[in-house]
């Protein structure tokens, strides 16, 4: 297999959900290292587009993330409830491997919405669901998980080495 091949995935099924002007993209995907889902944001107005990606093992976790900020976010009322600066009404962080993710419930003049943010390294990378769609995402998270499972493929992830940082000067 060349080293081209290695970085190419193939989708193995694809769930789109849309709100005003954005459109949310769950792909799942299988490349060499295993299976993964990739959640991509398009802004159709800004024509802009954020993405981040998750091993299947992790989806579960992520699942289990968002059923408890969709409970947390039915039992606000529907006046504003900033409590902090930043506007942050609820915070969770989850790790796999040498990712790290932050889930934020957050609300600003434009309402409520989860911001997910992934970090690797010293990359971050996030999507921003609004709240309205935290029952939607978590059903076709679900459907990734009925179909798929929560099993990166194959033990193909177990088999690869660690990731280590190096610097060349």
């Amino acid at each position: 297999m060349s080293a081209e091949d290695s970085f190419n995935a193939h989708d193995l099924q694809t769930k789109v959900l849309k709100s005003e002007n954005k459109r949310f993209y769950l792909d799942v995907k299988e490349n060499n290292r295993g299976r993964f889902l990739k959640i991509t944001e398009v802004n159709t107005q800004a024509r802009t587009k954020n993405k981040i990606t998750l091993a299947l093992s992790s989806v579960e976790e992520f699942r289990d993330f968002l059923n408890m900020f969709a409970e947390f976010y039915n039992n606000l009322g529907p006046t504003p409830a900033i409590t902090t600066r930043d506007g942050k009404l609820k915070s969770e962080f989850m790790k796999k491997d040498d990712k790290r993710y932050f889930l934020d419930l957050k609300e600003n003049s434009r309402g409520r919405f989860l911001r997910v943010s992934q970090v690797v390294r010293y990359t971050r990378q996030h999507v921003a669901f609004p709240a309205i769609l935290l029952i939607e995402l978590r059903n076709a998270i679900n459907e990734v998980i009925d179909e798929f499972g929560g099993d990166d493929g194959e033990g193909a992830q177990n088999s690869l080495p660690q990731s280590r940082e190096c610097k060349v000067e």
